[in-house]
């Protein structure tokens, strides 16, 4: 009898860890070899290993990524010139992530032996002076600019752990694969990254999908990913065909089987069954599968216990400490400073992408503002005959202007968004026109 998966409404489930294995693909002759627990081959390069943990490049859906194995998944190591296989050892609590280049490592001062972590969240948390839209307060702009920031807090030597804690409820397509190729290119290189759920619907759950470690607090939820254009249309079509496969390359990343996000763009059915091993399968129907997740003519959505059953979650966390617990760490050092009502010390990344959002929420409330200020002096400046009080509107119209090019600067999205200029070169030639115009108003 298939069990069905409790869902609330407008929720829907999950995806599996080892699920990956099922697109692993031969990588170059002569490849070292991994042999996993449930029996699995994947062919690559070892990259690292470290206290019987294995970091090894290979390819999934024809999209070449770096995992890292624990000494519990998989029973033999096989290289290619030879070496010595990697013996099993006793997991340790500490998982750092694939170092940086040795030349330019940085080791963070701290407590010795004691991994350091910083919280960054992605959308809202506890401030209504800030918004949780993805592409206008989640943006990989943003994340570029915290990259050196967490660096200096937790080093690049592989140790330091970035939580991407979601908070969102969706927003713009266009932004998904920027950030994914940021988390996926940057920051998975020099930190471990964990997605931490509250709430991840739509383009925010697209975001968080590229991330292998996801977690969940007790009210999370995650899906509901249908793209929609215009008067809140339904995409199809062509366009709806590029976001299904973006999405399965982006699975592919994350390592989780690209019928998962599937079911959570369109409605199709899909069903699981988890194997003794630990290996979830997925099959896109009712039928197949021990497990029901989706039922047809349904979108998926994950709350925190479903997502668990399947295996798609980690773990459910409340606290940070509950969080570094299931993450397998005996103790983390927190970086940043306590503030009132926050559950987590505010690194200096975070500290500066609280600025980001709320400067990015006042420019949104107050751009036609800006845009109707500047309008109305430069109209006036034209108009006026004497060169004083013409002036004067010039200034006006000036400080109105530099007010919309520092909300392009904070957030260049909006040069797109609010200004309808889909490059920096056209959005560069419309600065430059207006600068010539009002110094030709004072001549």
């Amino acid at each position: 009898m298939k069990k069905l998966l409790r869902k609330t409404a407008s929720l829907f489930g999950g995806l599996a860890i080892a699920a990956a294995v099922l697109f692993a693909v031969p990588s170059a002759p002569a490849a070292d070899t991994l042999t996993l627990k449930d029996g699995q081959v994947l062919e690559g390069t070892v990259v690292k290993e470290l206290e019987g943990y294995v970091w090894f490049k290979y390819t999934v859906a024809g999209i070449e990524q770096t995992k890292m194995f624990t000494p519990a998944e998989f029973s033999k190591l096989s290289k290619s010139d030879g070496g010595a296989a990697a013996d099993v050892a006793k997991p340790v609590a500490a998982t750092p992530a694939v170092a940086a280049d040795p030349a330019k490592i940085k080791t963070p001062k701290g407590r010795p032996g004691v991994p350091k972590a910083a919280v960054i969240t992605m959308g809202k948390e506890r401030d209504d002076k800030q918004g949780d839209m993805v592409g206008v307060y989640m943006t990989a702009y943003a994340l570029d600019q915290m990259l050196p920031m967490l660096e200096e807090e937790l080093g690049n030597d592989g140790t330091g752990v970035v939580v991407l804690r979601f908070n969102s409820g969706g927003g713009a397509l266009s932004e998904i694969q920027k950030l994914s190729d940021t988390i996926h290119n940057k920051y998975k290189k020099k930190f471990r990254v964990v997605s931490w759920i509250d709430a991840a619907i739509s383009a925010a759950a697209m975001t968080s999908h590229c991330v292998e470690e996801i977690y969940f607090t007790p009210q999370g939820n995650y899906g509901a990913c249908t793209g929609w254009s215009g008067q809140l249309v339904a995409m199809k079509g062509r366009e709806l065909d590029e976001v299904l496969f973006m999405m399965e390359k982006i699975s592919a990343r994350g390592n989780y089987d690209p019928k998962i996000m599937r079911s959570m763009q369109i409605q199709v059915p899909l069903s699981c069954t988890k194997l003794p091993s630990g290996e979830v399968k997925w099959y896109q129907d009712t039928t197949s599968g021990e497990i029901l997740v989706n039922r047809e003519h349904e979108i998926l959505t994950f709350t925190a216990e479903t997502a668990l059953q399947v295996g798609f979650s980690k773990g459910t966390a409340a606290t940070v400490a509950e969080l570094a617990k299931l993450m397998g760490y005996k103790e983390l050092e927190w970086v940043g400073e306590d503030e009132p009502g926050t559950l987590w010390p505010v690194s200096k990344a975070e500290k500066w992408n609280n600025n980001y959002r709320r400067q990015a929420k006042t420019d949104e409330t107050h751009m036609n503002e800006y845009w109707s200020t500047f309008q109305m002096n430069y109209g006036a400046a034209q108009a006026e005959q004497d060169r004083q009080k013409r002036g004067a509107f010039v200034n006006k119209a000036r400080q109105a202007f530099e007010k919309i090019k520092a909300m392009v600067r904070n957030n260049p999205n909006f040069r797109m968004m609010n200004l309808n200029m889909a490059t920096e070169e056209e959005y560069r030639e419309w600065c430059d026109k207006i600068e010539k115009s009002l110094r030709d108003l004072m001549r």
